[in-house]
């Protein structure tokens, strides 16, 4: 295609395919130096492709940390072995604080330009309502610009008209290494003896009320927010007959209950079941046991990168 034209439009189709190779097929060591060859395909097409006459998007300011409700232990920069014996092995919900204040992306991308520049022309599955479990919830391939001026680059982004979209549980760094480079994976994700190379990495980026339901994930989960700020309402796996898990097998780690409005009268169990919440923080990691149940919802545009190993 490339050979018939090199014209905008034409880069514009080689760069969906693309996308939809990287999204629906299996591209990784297909043969040797591929991730090189799909690394210049992206840059090239990437080039000059958003414009110039593209309206600016904001900068987002920098949140002031304020002082908030927190159910669990916090530890303050915590070495490995601390981390180590008073989370991992202790199976104990924690919150990290200044762990992740060096990595670029802390500043680089509360510019929405600079995201807009590196992975704009990128098409990624989107979210579309307020939570996987809403009647109106379904899921659409769109350019992450697109998603960008939708969410964050109109008048009308605070208007409560507006559909909440979400780049939610992505493995958006393998598709665009820039911004990889942005992060590091945190080393306590290698306690287990894992090397980062076996960790997950998942992107969550979204307006304020965006909702992850209360559910639980069968890794050890670090998330690590970026930008933005979250509340976070946990239970422990001991309750999970308190929960109300739903039946089917797609959403049986997933609850009935609306953790941040509980209906004691359709489900009396949760009346057993002991609630711990906090707020996440630009710069905070919450460290997650396997099977610790958890609800999450942005308070603000927000930006955050989860790390799940074994």
């Amino acid at each position: 295609m490339l050979l018939e034209s090199t014209s905008h439009e034409q880069r514009e189709k080689c760069g969906a395919i693309l996308d939809e190779a990287q999204l629906l097929g299996c591209t990784d060591k297909l043969y040797a130096k591929s991730k090189d060859l799909q690394a210049a395909l992206m840059s090239y097409l990437d080039e000059d492709v958003i414009g110039n006459n593209s309206k600016p998007l904001p900068i987002l300011a920098p949140l002031e940390r304020i002082s908030s409700r927190c159910d669990i232990p916090q530890l303050n920069a915590p070495s490995i072995l601390e981390f180590r014996n008073s989370c991992y092995q202790a199976e104990q919900p924690t919150l990290l604080l200044n762990t992740i204040n060096h990595w670029p992306a802390i500043s680089k991308w509360r510019d929405l330009n600079y995201l807009l520049k590196v992975a704009g022309n990128r098409t990624v599955p989107i979210e579309i309502g307020s939570n996987y479990v809403s009647d109106e919830w379904s899921q659409q391939l769109v350019k992450i610009r697109d998603f960008l001026y939708r969410q964050f680059g109109r008048e009308t982004s605070s208007d409560d008209n507006q559909e909440v979209e979400y780049l939610a549980q992505h493995e958006l760094f393998a598709q665009i290494p820039t911004l990889k480079s942005d992060i590091c994976v945190p080393d306590y994700c290698t306690v287990s003896g894992d090397t980062p190379s076996n960790v997950d990495i998942k992107a969550w980026l979204g307006p304020r009320h965006t909702i992850s339901p209360m559910h639980n994930d069968p890794k050890h989960n670090l998330l690590c927010q970026v930008f933005g700020s979250k509340i976070i309402i946990l239970a422990s796996p001991a309750d999970t007959p308190n929960l109300y898990p739903h039946e089917s097998e797609f959403l049986n780690n997933t609850s009935q209950i609306d953790a941040a409005i509980p209906d004691f009268e359709r489900f009396p169990l949760l009346r057993r079941t002991r609630f711990y919440e906090l707020l996440l923080q630009p710069g905070d990691c919450l460290y997650l046991p396997p099977k610790w149940w958890h609800y999450v919802r942005s308070e603000t545009p927000s930006f955050s990168v989860s790390f799940w190993w074994e």
